[in-house]
């Protein structure tokens, strides 16, 4: 989601059109999720696409009327479609569903359709109850071995037909296997193939539909030119007539009550799995739609409207409906947004299936079979690949073992056992790693700037400014472990920033442990931040230390420094703060870095006059310091006090490598007053941070001018008291 869509450019019927257009686009993989979905049926497979378009015309219509996103458009998906084939695969072993017969076949397509309303109910009670808000606490390596799972499983249901064998068959049927046709894995890779070339060269133009039309014409041209070679079946013929609400009528049969109370606990847990795992995808698809449309949607609200959705759509016998992900995209990135083009899509799904019937018959399975490759690789996960390319250069760290490890053990599980199985032992593996990490609470503290600002002493204009526009940043101290328990609480913090807020600093220094979700959390945070117009930096984080490290493993914050570090990143909170303190003056139109005060406006010299400040500056010292030189060092007699017109010194105590910050000073600040009136020697070091010039004025010099000139002595004492003064009352 690169591109951000122009509202402004488009007129309604344009958007409209657009809606239009996208349906077009993705109806390729509106029929091969619906092959998927009912293939276990065999020969009966079809009616699967009349089930995948049941959803896209009866359910998107509902979802498009209450949906909340950006842009409301919902269709069925790979795991959704997989997890009900898994449903109707088990509903085939039964011997009483006689497929041959039409009331065996309603029966078994009513018990899958309770399934899909039972989903919806699930969802609508998940909204009711503010329950879909768990969906977000799920862990990021078992989302990912999940969706890997399915990735396969699709992967795999493909390859008989990609074969061009007459139905599906068991991978473990090897001789069935070895007489598959080379030139009907052609058709379905050369699809495949085109999918891929045509969406990394023109990410404007429909890749599905061109794949299919190139599929479709080379399975065309091999049927002419090898007259005797089998490359697979067509679609056949598919059932007409107008979308209705009668799927379950079938079950008012008494035979039917029997088989639903035989199947009832298949059909639960499936609606259940449907309903957590149709959840998911759909909130974090609303999530990714928000900020890229600029809108917030209601995620309660949206699983109610997704409920309804899915309730009517299985009423009708369709499949599963979730937030269509495909085609949001496509919508966003047109600036189709909001619900006219998601009803002009709805519309153009019931025109496409009323007159292009006939010619969806004729379409070549392996042709279907080789967009849903394309299909299956794009749902591998992501932040997968990312930890098996880590893995590849050497990076063995515990933390990325275990994150490999929950995402392979997860998926095995999906693959082996089935869907119930996974999300069974996926919500173990969280309840795990929930235990085991620290449960405290994450929020230590919240403080603006203005309460907590940071060490550096800023000269009387650069003082003004910030004493009013400090209130724009806040700081956050964290304690304990981020993980994914501590996602809601960090993000409803992050969304109780004020609406001018300009920077969010997060002090991990106290974070005992981040694992894969707790990064994800931060990277997901900082975009949503970059959009709201508001800077997130990380204190406490570094390229070097443990933070930093953990998420590097992870795949999070790419280095954009030459010393691997980020510029988001800082030592410690006040440097942290510092650097927002720096956006606000720069905002303001004042580059503290190129600064220099002239002498006369120093807090020193401040209304002296043209002589008094002329008979001062004659008993003064400059001096010119280059960066890390030293002004001063722990233990130097104070003889004298110093004032800066230009640079940036700080006063630095400690030995080793990493050494603490007192206090920072400013071009136009006085520094090492209180030695040379006490006498004292000084207590930490004074090195200049950039090149910087200093003016002194030592003991014998001041005590000379107070005898010289009592009146200038005793305004010189007086400035020397303001300037303690505002340094005690407040943050300068």
């Amino acid at each position: 989601m690169e591109e951000r869509p122009k509202v402004g450019a488009l007129t309604q019927a344009g958007r409209n059109l657009s809606g239009a257009m996208v349906a077009l686009e993705t109806v390729a993989i509106v029929l091969t999720l619906g092959l998927l979905a009912f293939a276990p049926l065999g020969v009966y497979a079809p009616l699967g696409i009349a089930a995948a378009f049941a959803a896209v015309i009866a359910g998107g219509l509902v979802y498009a009327l209450l949906g909340s996103a950006a842009s409301p458009s919902a269709g069925p998906t790979s795991a959704t479609a997989l997890i009900l084939a898994g449903l109707v695969a088990q509903l085939v072993q039964d011997a009483r569903f006689d497929l041959h017969s039409a009331h065996g076949l309603a029966t078994l397509l009513a018990l899958t359709a309770s399934s899909v309303v039972l989903m919806g109910l699930f969802q609508m009670l998940m909204g009711l109850s503010g329950l879909g808000r768990l969906a977000r606490f799920v862990p990021q390596p078992v989302l990912a071995g999940f969706m890997n799972g399915v990735a396969l499983l699709i992967l795999f249901a493909q390859i008989p037909i990609l074969l061009g064998l007459p139905q599906l068959t068991r991978l473990t049927d090897l001789v069935a296997l070895s007489q598959g046709q080379p030139l009907a894995l052609l058709v379905g890779l050369a699809t495949a193939g085109t999918v891929w070339l045509v969406g990394s060269k023109w990410s404007r133009a429909s890749s599905s539909l061109l794949g299919m039309a190139a599929g479709c014409i080379l399975f065309v041209v091999l049927l002419a030119a090898f007259p005797g070679v089998h490359l697979g079946d067509v679609v056949g013929p598919l059932p007409q007539g107008l979308v209705r609400p009668d799927a379950l009528q079938t079950l008012a049969d008494s035979d039917a009550w029997t088989l639903l109370r035989d199947h009832g606990k298949a059909v639960f847990l499936t609606a259940a799995v449907l309903a957590v795992i149709g959840s998911l995808e759909s909130l974090l698809v609303a999530l990714a739609t928000d900020q890229y449309g600029h809108s917030r949607h209601d995620p309660g609200r949206e699983l109610r409207a997704l409920g309804a959705a899915n309730m009517v759509s299985g009423l009708c016998g369709g499949l599963p409906l979730v937030l269509s992900n495909a085609r949001c995209v496509l919508l966003l990135k047109k600036g189709a947004i909001g619900r006219g083009p998601a009803l002009a899509s709805v519309v153009a799904f019931f025109v496409i299936y009323a007159v292009a019937g006939p010619l969806l018959a004729l379409l070549p399975k392996v042709v279907l079979a080789g967009i849903m490759v394309t299909i299956a690789v794009a749902l591998s996960d992501r932040w997968t690949r990312q930890l098996l390319r880590q893995w590849l250069s050497g990076e063995r760290s515990p933390d990325l073992r275990h994150s490999l490890a929950v995402v392979v053990l997860v998926g095995l599980v999906t693959v082996l056992f089935g869907f119930v199985a996974a999300v069974g032992f996926g919500s173990l593996l969280a309840m795990l790693i929930f235990i085991s990490a620290m449960n405290r609470s994450l929020i230590r503290g919240r403080f603006s700037a203005l309460e907590r600002p940071s060490r550096r002493i800023y000269g009387p204009l650069q003082a003004s400014l910030l004493q009013v526009a400090r209130q724009r940043v806040v700081l956050i101290e964290l304690e304990g472990a981020l993980f994914f328990g501590s996602a809601e609480r960090l993000d409803n913090e992050a969304k109780a920033l004020a609406p001018d807020c300009r920077c969010l600093v997060l002090d991990l220094s106290l974070v005992s442990m981040i694992d894969a979700s707790g990064a994800m959390l931060l990277q997901q945070l900082s975009s949503q931040l970059e959009h709201r117009c508001v800077s997130l930096l990380l204190a406490g984080v570094s390229a070097d230390n443990v933070h930093g490290k953990r998420l590097r493993i992870f795949g999070c914050f790419p280095a954009n420094l030459p010393d691997g570090g980020r510029t988001d990143w800082w030592p410690d909170a006040d440097r942290a703060i510092e650097a927002a303190e720096q956006m606000l003056l720069t905002e303001a139109g004042i580059d503290a870095s190129q600064m220099a005060v002239p002498l006369a406006d120093t807090s020193l010299m401040r209304r002296l006059g043209v002589q008094p400040l002329e008979h001062v500056k004659e008993r003064m010292e400059v001096r010119h310091l280059r960066a890390g030189e030293a002004l001063f060092r722990q233990g130097d007699p104070g003889d004298r006090l110093y004032v800066l017109t230009q640079g940036s010194i700080s006063i630095i105590g400690g030995k080793g490598p990493v050494r603490q910050r007192f206090v920072s000073f400013s071009p136009g600040v006085m520094m090492g007053e209180m030695s040379m009136l006490d006498g004292a020697g000084r207590s930490a070091d004074a090195i200049a941070d950039s090149e910087a010039v200093v003016w002194s004025l030592t003991r014998d010099a001041y005590e000379a001018l107070v005898l010289e000139d009592p009146l200038l002595g005793e305004r010189l004492t007086r400035n020397i008291a303001i300037h303690l003064a505002d340094r005690l009352r407040g943050p300068r």
